[in-house]
């Protein structure tokens, strides 16, 4: 107030000025008074303006803000209300976000967090650009009623295709508040999906052996093929709209469920895993689950599709070949004596033993078995390595079996007679690929020159049968 004095006593002094020197004594005094009132209202008008300005701009900023207020308030009530994702944006920056937005992103309850945020924050990094023209007033003047695809990154980081437009909230060409809306790619697909030709395509799915079944992203199932009722005996109508892990057998569900939301969330883009799945009579069927997810960019949130085989046959062979293999283990690690199977190189590198080796050698299999530090060879008594060598590979030579009956050094230092018999295990095309057989313990202190005479005949095969007496 004090500034509006002072520029009144200052405009008086310079009125006193210039009407002391305007002053003409001849000219009548009614023009004078005339000058004089025009003047004083011109001073007082400038006044009152000067005065009044600050209320009246005031008051046009405070109108300003209510409308704006008025404007935010009705588009979150519009976008509240809307069962599509969509936002109130101003600028870069969030106002609101519906249920629908929230829910599409795994945003639940987030939205205090996500007001007031910059709406790059959920966009791919290398999508901004796109959404500056799209935010652009020119751009959208031109293509307000066009949309384009952009990628959300949901809270969990995977992403998400969707199809973005924009609508200006106010006439203004120069407001920046907008209503974002955003329909997924994933849901398009699936949309997609109920509508495709049934003619042919159907036809041809029905006839495959294989369950051919897919599904959405909160694992529901949208689509499945008639081997569902022959292998399940579930009606596909009653199936639908029902979560796989539904039909999956309690043991295989958490497997199962992991692998899926791995699709699901793209961190996979396949996957195959043996599943037991429980018919409509209680009965466990295995299947081999193959499925790949429907995204286009590596961590994108999509649908799955897959197949469903039938494995219980091969499993009942696998649990049968289990149980004869396991009776066939306690069968030869029960014999007297050891079965092996091993190189023919210089150290007779076994492969495999049985635990009857324990007794005929006293060293364990693990000892034996592609130990190169260990040398069946080496435990051959001395005397008689050179003449089993050459028995053994004249016989394998000739693709014959081969017996003989030599000495050897135990772990203890002790030296048996051993019996061994064997052949050579040959390829298709002739190569000798490994040697297999048969070691005992024929030990006699009572009579070894009954074990001498044979180790004679067994060394010199021209030898006299009568030698043996």
């Amino acid at each position: 107030m004090s500034l509006y004095v002072f520029s009144t006593v200052v405009l008086s002094i310079i009125f006193m000025m210039v009407f002391g020197s305007w002053w003409v004594e001849s000219v009548p005094f009614g023009i004078h008074l005339s000058a004089l009132v025009i003047v004083a209202i011109t001073v007082l008008s400038i006044l009152l303006l000067i005065a009044i300005y600050p209320t009246l701009s005031r008051q046009g900023k405070t109108r300003r803000i209510r409308e704006n207020l008025d404007t935010s308030n009705w588009a979150t009530d519009v976008s509240s209300n809307l069962s599509t994702p969509a936002a109130v944006i101003k600028g870069y920056n969030v106002l609101f976000a519906n249920k629908a937005f929230l829910a599409e992103l795994g945003m639940q309850g987030l939205n205090e967090q996500i007001i007031g945020m910059p709406i790059t924050n959920i966009i791919h990094s290398r999508d901004h650009q796109h959404l500056a023209t799209l935010l652009s007033q020119d751009a959208m003047r031109q293509n307000n009623n066009e949309s384009m695809k952009l990628r959300f990154l949901s809270l969990d980081g995977t992403i998400l295709p969707a199809q973005i437009s924009l609508s200006p909230l106010q006439e203004d060409s120069n407001s920046d508040l907008n209503l974002l809306q955003f329909s997924s790619a994933s849901s398009h697909r699936d949309k997609d999906f109920e509508y495709v030709d049934q003619s042919n395509y159907q036809y041809l799915i029905n006839e495959i052996e294989q369950v051919v079944f897919h599904l959405n992203v909160s694992q529901q199932i949208m689509f499945l093929n008639h081997s569902w009722e022959s292998q399940l005996d579930f009606k596909v109508p009653d199936s639908l709209n029902k979560t796989l892990l539904s039909f999956i057998h309690p043991e295989d569900r958490p497997l199962a469920e992991a692998r899926i939301n791995s699709l699901i969330q793209g961190k996979r883009n396949k996957l195959s895993v043996e599943i037991r799945l429980i018919g409509r009579n209680g009965d466990s069927h295995w299947m081999e689950l193959r499925a790949k997810n429907t995204g286009t960019y590596k961590g994108e949130r999509s649908s799955v599709i897959g197949t469903l085989t039938d494995i219980s046959q091969i499993k009942a062979t696998e649990a049968s070949l289990r149980s004869n293999r396991h009776l066939l283990t306690t069968l030869i690690n029960n014999t007297a004596g050891m079965m092996y199977r091993c190189k023919n190189d210089q150290h007779w590198s076994f492969e495999f033993v049985s635990d009857g080796c324990v007794e005929v050698t006293g060293y364990e299999p693990y000892e034996m078995i592609n130990n190169p530090n260990f040398s069946y060879m080496q435990i051959i008594h001395s005397e008689d390595r050179q003449p089993t060598w050459e028995v053994v590979q004249r016989n394998v030579s000739n693709q014959q079996k081969f017996q003989v009956i030599y000495r050897i050094v135990t772990r203890s230092g002790a030296i048996k007679w051993v019996w061994e018999q064997g052949t050579g295990v040959f390829s298709s095309s002739g190569e000798l690929l490994a040697l297999e057989g048969f070691i005992t313990d024929i030990t006699n202190h009572d009579h070894p020159e009954i074990l001498q005479a044979f180790q004679s005949l067994f060394f010199n095969p021209s030898s006299s049968p009568a030698r043996l007496n």
